[in-house]
């Protein structure tokens, strides 16, 4: 009778345990078929830049001292804005995993700035109530289970990196590949991301940048092709070749009179070189060729303390104009170089603790095209705003600041330096005060022009910068930066400056608060 009893309660104590496991697999969460990651972020400013024209108050975007108005004051400037990204991912297990589609949308307004109407960047006024919301992602993903290739298609992130935005983070893409110098922002098109092997990435891509008559060929059309291989577990080498066919003739555009291409008026206020072509010609057709190579070391200090990355990439091409006379030959685009290089180096126990420096060179133009070649860097700069986001110098005012909303400029706003060229030098000092929760930074930056302004000389100036970072939460930071810079004798240069003079100093101060939501 014992031993039955033994036997009777093992046999529930088995069964019992079984149930307990199923009921714990039942209670395991099944994958989400639909995924939320919100990114919330709010900045207070103060500052003594402004723009001047009154239209311009809300969103300015562009080369500082340029033809977006933007100068110094002897006063301050005292606003806040804030900015709200969702971005919503389904993927029906009914597909399984087969498709997934993406969509990111945008939300922008200063505080105060306008209520109850319809346009983007606005919407902080009483009540609210304003129609702003901005579309930036909306594609499908296709992928076979277990395959290392995808597709993506639809509106979509174009970066010049081989690596795959929807599953790699935007600081991944500032310090890799080229550094959104040349390609950091969204468009239409068909992409494929994958492996050759489990060492090589590739990517490959096409891209309808301007649709004007559906009935023309009159478009412009950029196509990538990116590769990338790990010749030692902490040895990256890449290469890169991106071609683009402008036939818009300076069609299309952002809005108003800023219509895109090499002789728009977008290039000023974006900071590239604009081409002036003989008898007021500005109709051209171009084919546009960027070649390149990187190589990084030990990215992300990912087993010692010392990291370093470059690339080399030139463009190459042929501009024809349209005139009455025909289509005739214009200039050449050769010789045109840009390089980087980074060196970083972990003296403590975090990431943060780190020293780093860093170059930019971009070769400049001395005669603007009128000698039949173009022998500065074209970028995305050229044909949208804003496009070419170099950012990862962390440099404030001098060269562009990624972490903005309405307010985006910078005096080097595009790698070029409006073809003059520019050689920039970055210093930074990282470190953890609190490790993993209350961080500091401090940095140098200078600039120098490769070709001097008529009017001008070489020197751009020196930014001294620093901010302070502390972590409330997981992925929910307050931070405190701010940065003033020196301007040097490229600004006596009336071509340079909006007001035909040497400006005030600029300066600004920011406080940040910003929550990545998943």
């Amino acid at each position: 009778m014992k031993f039955a009893s033994l036997f009777i309660f093992s046999c529930l104590f088995i069964s019992g345990s079984g149930f307990a496991q199923t009921e714990e697999r039942v209670k395991e969460p099944a994958p989400k078929e639909f995924q939320f990651i919100g990114y919330f972020f709010t900045r207070a400013t103060t500052t003594n830049i402004t723009p001047t024209n009154e239209l311009l108050q809300g969103q300015v975007i562009g080369r500082l001292f340029g033809p977006n108005s933007t100068t110094t004051l002897d006063r301050q400037s005292l606003y806040t804005e804030q900015r709200f990204v969702p971005l919503f991912v389904y993927k029906p297990s009914i597909l399984d995993g087969y498709a997934t589609f993406r969509s990111l949308f945008k939300i922008d307004f200063t505080w105060g700035d306008q209520s109850y109407g319809a346009g983007n960047n606005r919407g902080g006024g009483l009540s609210g109530g304003q129609v702003n919301l901005q579309t930036l992602m909306a594609n499908v993903e296709l992928k076979e289970p277990g395959s290392n290739w995808n597709l993506v298609i639809g509106l979509q992130r174009i970066f010049d990196n081989v690596r795959d935005p929807n599953i790699n983070t935007l600081t991944i893409a500032q310090t890799s590949g080229y550094k959104l110098s040349f390609w950091g922002t969204q468009g239409v098109g068909i992409t494929t991301y994958g492996k050759f092997t489990p060492a090589t990435l590739a990517k490959f891509g096409v891209y309808q940048l301007w649709e004007n008559e559906i009935s023309r060929d009159d478009d412009v059309i950029l196509a990538m092709a990116d590769i990338e291989h790990k010749f030692m577990p902490l040895l990256e080498v890449g290469a890169d070749l991106w071609m683009l066919h402008d036939k818009a003739k300076g069609a299309g555009g952002i809005g108003g009179s800023l219509s895109q291409g090499m002789t728009s008026n977008l290039t000023d206020y974006n900071g590239t070189m604009r081409l002036h072509f003989p008898s007021n010609i500005s109709k051209y057709n171009a084919s546009v060729a960027w070649l390149g190579t990187r190589v990084a070391w030990n990215r992300d200090f990912l087993a010692g303390r010392l990291w370093f990355d470059a690339y080399a990439i030139t463009n190459f091409g042929v501009i024809d104009t349209i005139g009455a006379t025909g289509t005739k030959k214009a200039a050449d685009i050769i010789g045109g170089l840009a390089l980087n290089a980074q060196i970083a180096y972990k003296y403590g126990m975090t990431a943060n603790d780190k020293i780093s420096a860093e170059v930019q060179y971009t070769s400049g133009d001395k005669n603007n095209a009128t000698d039949g070649k173009i022998s500065t860097v074209l970028t995305g700069n050229v044909w949208g705003s804003p496009v070419g986001i170099y950012s990862s110098h962390k440099a404030y005012l001098l060269f562009p600041d990624a972490q903005v909303v309405n307010r985006y400029y910078s005096a080097v706003h595009d790698i070029s330096n409006m073809g003059y060229g520019v050689t920039g030098l970055f210093l930074n000092v990282y470190n953890d005060i609190i490790p993993n929760k209350f961080s500091g930074k401090v940095g140098i930056a200078t600039a120098m022009s490769m070709v001097s302004p008529p009017g001008g000389k070489n020197y751009i100036g020196t930014e001294y910068n620093a901010e302070f970072r502390y972590n409330l939460k997981v992925f929910l930071t307050l931070s405190i930066s701010g940065a003033y810079l020196k301007l040097g004798d490229f600004y006596n240069s009336p071509l340079v400056s909006n007001t035909g003079k040497k400006p005030l100093d600029p300066w600004v101060c920011f406080t940040t608060l910003n929550w990545l939501m998943f």
